[in-house]
């Protein structure tokens, strides 16, 4: 087989001709010189930063916004032997790259193998950039890995051959980038996402929803008989380590006083529903507050991917399971009902959008705590998805929601960002109107969150533990003291935020005694 502009030859001193139109030998650089090279080029560059040291850099523009990937260039003589190269490599390799223990070191040791057979040498700096691709393209995810090990890009669009891919990014909201699919390879990577997550997809059955290996959620469709312009690949990435409380506080989602008052809802038993549009961070704060579970509580979760991470140890994590043929298997609806036999204390259901709603607020009618994420932009918008079709659960099991909590995505400068604008308290139901009676109580200005005061919950919370108003609001005080200590001391990491928060769920003395001190005990606050 031939390599192009790569000559054969028994002399080890056969070296690589850089034979290119556009670049002489001394114009050609290296990874490092050429991403810099690029970095220099004038434009509106409002953030740069690394994903892969040294092959990958990337940086965001204005006016228009744009999201690019830094890769390293190759030259042409390059790219002829990478095409060689793979075309070889799929030729002879006869095992699942998914299979092997270390795939990098085997297809490196492939590669070194044909080069000694045709004997060619390559300039380590040239090998060193036909590798990245090389893995980039056999074991990772082509030009979407880029995207994958961002962890500031959120979801990942590809809404047809030749169309920029749209990524959502954490800090400036919905961009397009300089990545883009021809028909052949989006089609090849289609069926190569959909092998990753252990399914099959076809033109007869165009339509998948899986998740990867690393728990992103998975969209696809194939060809263009249900989506017009080709075919489409949607990610949603998926966070191993969540938000944690202290984070949500750190980016304005929520203000301490707010979080110190979910802590206590949660604790207490109050049900709770957090509503609002697409990425406005549901799941992450769901995830959040569910922090706030006394340790010992026994909990089920239900969800149709994976999202929710707890470190309860009394924690049933269910999902729902579809057929090859596309259908439902075990729904969330079977799940809850099989939930309710299991006796959780506390039940989550990562998202109400069907007829496990009934039974959900049935739950709740029974005494289980229940915790949901709903889309719907205002209170009257949950009142409207929850009573109408399909959900269309009777207005009369609405009172047994105690708090609602509505996000939102907001423009704060130049950059986009979540924010919780209201946490209201239910107070009953108003037939005549068919809507909730309500109480505001936090809200959220361009500048401030704002605090009424009057809150259903405390009062109730005051009943069940025989508190009078002094001392309920000493112990709010002291959890928004432990939330500033945290905040203050950096401790921001999920597992460290947890080991605190059941801490004082055991001894609270313990750790307001940390806290008025300064100091950390047993560990507590050192990363695990």
């Amino acid at each position: 087989m031939m390599f192009g502009l790569f000559r054969r030859g028994k002399k080890k001193e056969k070296k690589v001709e850089k034979k290119d139109e556009e670049l002489s030998e001394n114009e050609v650089v290296e990874t490092l010189e050429t991403i810099e090279a690029i970095e220099t080029i004038e434009a509106n560059v409002i953030e740069s930063y690394s994903i892969e040291e040294p092959f990958v850099r990337v940086r965001i523009l204005d006016s228009p916004s744009r999201y690019e990937v830094l890769e390293p260039i190759l030259t042409e003589g390059e790219s002829e032997l990478l095409k060689e190269l793979k075309t070889r490599l799929y030729e002879t390799i006869d095992v699942r790259i998914e299979e092997v223990e270390n795939p990098e070191g085997f297809l490196k040791e492939k590669i070194h193998k044909i080069l000694r057979d045709f004997s060619i040498e390559v300039e380590e700096s040239q090998l060193e950039k036909i590798l990245y691709y090389v893995y980039r393209d056999f074991i990772r995810y082509n030009k979407l890995d880029a995207f994958l090990k961002d962890p500031m890009i959120e979801d990942i669009s590809v809404d047809g051959p030749h169309i920029p891919v749209y990524v959502y990014h954490r800090r400036y909201g919905s961009i397009p980038t300089n990545v883009s699919f021809d028909e052949e390879e989006l089609d090849s990577l289609i069926y190569k996402l959909a092998q990753r997550a252990g399914k099959h997809i076809s033109l007869a059955r165009p339509l998948l929803d899986a998740s990867l290996p690393s728990g992103d959620r998975l969209q696809l469709s194939l060809g263009s008989e249900v989506t017009s312009k080709g075919s489409t690949i949607t990610i949603r990435r998926f966070r191993p380590i969540p938000f944690s409380p202290i984070d949500l506080i750190n980016y304005g989602t929520f203000s301490v006083e707010m979080m110190a008052y979910m802590w206590m809802a949660v604790e207490n038993g109050n049900n709770i529903i957090i509503a609002g549009g697409t990425a406005t961070g549901k799941t992450s704060t769901l995830n959040a507050v569910a922090m706030f579970i006394p340790p010992e509580s026994k909990i089920v979760s239900i969800e149709d991917t994976r999202e929710i991470n707890l470190l309860h140890e009394n924690w049933i994590p269910a999902m729902t399971k579809e057929t090859e043929e596309g259908g439902k298997q075990i729904d969330m609806y079977e799940l809850l009902r099989a939930a309710l036999r299991q006796r959780p204390e506390y039940i989550i259901v990562g998202e109400v959008r069907g007829r496990e709603a009934y039974t959900l607020f049935q739950a709740m009618a029974t005494g289980h705590v229940t915790f949901s994420t709903l889309h719907a932009d205002s209170v009257d918008a949950v009142v409207r998805r929850l009573t109408k079709p399909p959900i269309e659960v009777p207005l009369l099991l609405l009172d047994n929601i105690d708090i609602i909590c509505i996000l939102r995505s907001v423009k704060v400068g130049l950059e986009r960002a979540r924010r919780c604008i209201r946490i209201t308290e239910v107070l009953d139901v108003d037939f005549e109107t068919e809507s909730l009676k309500t109480n505001e109580l936090f809200t959220w200005r361009p500048d401030k969150f704002e605090f009424s005061g009057e809150s259903k919950v405390f009062t109730e919370i005051m009943d069940r533990l025989n508190m009078n108003e002094v001392e309920l609001s000493e112990e709010f005080d002291r959890r928004i003291r432990v939330l500033e200590w945290m905040k203050k001391n950096k401790m921001d990491k999920f597992k460290d935020m947890a080991k605190i928060v059941f801490e004082y769920a055991r001894d609270p003395e313990k750790v307001m005694k940390m806290v008025e001190n300064g100091t950390v005990e047993n560990g507590i606050g050192e990363s695990i």
